[in-house]
């Protein structure tokens, strides 16, 4: 039988593990750009690439992780952490798709991580379906 806090507690243990590849991603590059960027063709020429390769795939993958992560501490962050994880997840799905249609289907990596992507989409919108709605505001004309 569901308890009413089933809904919530899948909600974080999706935004928990959501924030996982945000975080890894975001160490590695912070800590190893010139290798990380290796793995996906990107070579960093000079400090400014290092620099911006840093701060975006480091630092910002980083904070999007944290969000995602402390999203479920508490019960009214679950809603728009949700929000976030599936406007997150489809940016970079929306990145990957026009890279298709622009240039053309890529390697497997690449393949592997849009089918991650849409699949966090996907449990994302459930998990938001699934939660209980929202209390009516109360105007002050009512």
């Amino acid at each position: 039988m569901k308890t009413m806090a089933e809904p919530t507690r899948l909600a974080g243990l999706l935004l928990r593990l959501s924030s996982l590849p945000f975080l890894g991603i975001g160490v590695a590059f912070l800590c190893a750009p010139a290798a990380m960027g290796a793995l996906v063709g990107v070579a960093l020429a000079d400090a400014t690439a290092d620099n911006d390769v840093r701060s975006v795939y480091g630092g910002l993958q980083l904070a999007c992780g944290a969000l995602l992560f402390i999203a479920p501490s508490r019960q009214e962050w679950i809603r728009p952490g949700l929000i976030a994880q599936i406007v997150l997840f489809s940016g970079l799905a929306a990145g990957r798709f026009t890279s298709f249609a622009w240039v053309g289907l890529p390697g497997g990596l690449a393949l592997g991580l849009h089918a991650a992507e849409l699949g966090a989409i996907a449990a994302g919108v459930v998990c938001l379906l699934r939660l209980r709605p929202l209390p009516e505001a109360s105007s002050p004309g009512r």
